[in-house]
């Protein structure tokens, strides 16, 4: 009885939130209706909402087991975060059936200080210039779709020519070896745009399309005649949030590093405030396309797993909370 009291007051005060904000019901593996979860009726809707299959009847069985697993997992932090205790909250998603060793390795990086020693130089805050309060640049259209990690390089295309375009993340995993990148094992943000400058440019993504993986038939096929954007030089941002606010209010969107733990794995909505990501060994490389105050101070970035992710694909990371999941240790940005 008091289990049942407990659910049906997360369910009152997730439903207030969310009419409070005028957004969509979170999906966020509640039952709504029994004390228990119906595990099984959950993980057939999973399959189907992400159009899962499996290999067979054993693989199946483990990844239910798992699923199940997880959503009780974000079940007991959702529980917390009803009460008021958290600041965000979890959801299933795409990786649902996924443990976090196994995500960790096929979604992020081991190289968790994505910036190497190269020929980049350092961005300093015009004396005269006063960073505002909020800055969003998906309002004065910078920023592409959810969909792929070459957003710095288009951000700066963007102010230099009014131009929006979709670049290649393919090209950068084929052609970008040779500067010290793993393709979709990770690599250096700075090495990555480098490479950009000395090859001549970076085609459009719809010249040179994602694969998620690289072609071992076709392992690079760069034309520079058909580069869409270019770029000369590499600007790094000191390691602090102050430093990191200026360079994005001043410059537009700007290419970070983060940590990432468990949590943000699951996340789906609020402002991610975990202390416990700044020493995972599991680093990912995303967007810093603006930032905020309300209802909390917070960055606003852009991910790179779809719009079914976190908040229509990005998350809310909380500012100068400590520097939150490392947010700030290695900002860089294109010159054009």
């Amino acid at each position: 009885m008091k289990m049942m009291l407990v659910l049906n007051l997360v369910v009152v005060l997730l439903t207030f939130l969310v009419e409070l904000n005028g957004a969509s019901e979170p999906d966020i593996g509640i039952n709504k209706t029994s004390s228990e979860i119906n595990v099984d009726a959950n993980f057939e809707k999973f399959k189907q909402d992400y159009g899962k299959q499996y290999a067979n009847s054993p693989e199946e069985a483990q990844r239910r087991a798992i699923f199940a697993d997880n959503v009780e997992y974000v079940n007991a932090h959702n529980l917390q975060y009803a009460l008021g205790k958290m600041s965000y909250y979890m959801g299933v998603n795409q990786y649902s059936d996924m443990t976090f060793k196994e995500w960790a390795s096929l979604y992020t990086s081991q190289i968790v200080d994505d910036v190497s020693n190269g020929n980049a130089s350092t961005f300093l805050t015009p004396e005269t210039f006063k960073a505002p309060g909020y800055v969003d640049w998906r309002r004065k259209g910078y920023v592409t779709s959810v969909k792929n990690q070459t957003g710095a390089i288009e951000g700066q295309h963007f102010r230099k020519t009014g131009k929006l375009i979709s670049l290649s993340e393919q090209q950068l995993v084929d052609c970008s070896r040779s500067y010290g990148n793993k393709g979709c094992g990770g690599g250096f943000k700075d090495r990555a745009m480098l490479y950009v400058r000395d090859a001549g440019g970076i085609e459009s993504e719809k010249a040179y399309p994602y694969y998620a993986s690289r072609s071992r038939v076709f392992p690079c096929r760069f034309t520079k005649y058909m580069a869409a954007a270019k770029i000369n030089g590499v600007k790094r941002v000191h390691s602090s949030e102050s430093s990191l606010m200026h360079a994005v209010a001043s410059q537009g969107p700007i290419a970070v590093s983060i940590r990432v733990n468990r949590n943000f794995k699951s996340y789906a909505g609020g402002i991610f405030d975990d202390s416990s990501c700044i020493n995972a060994r599991a680093g990912h490389a995303v967007l810093a396309v603006g930032y905020g105050s309300y209802p909390g101070e917070y960055w606003l970035v852009k991910n790179s797993w779809g719009p079914r992710w976190g908040e229509q694909g990005y998350i809310r990371m909380a500012r100068n909370k400590g520097n939150v999941c490392r947010i700030a240790r290695s900002p860089v940005f294109p010159t054009v």
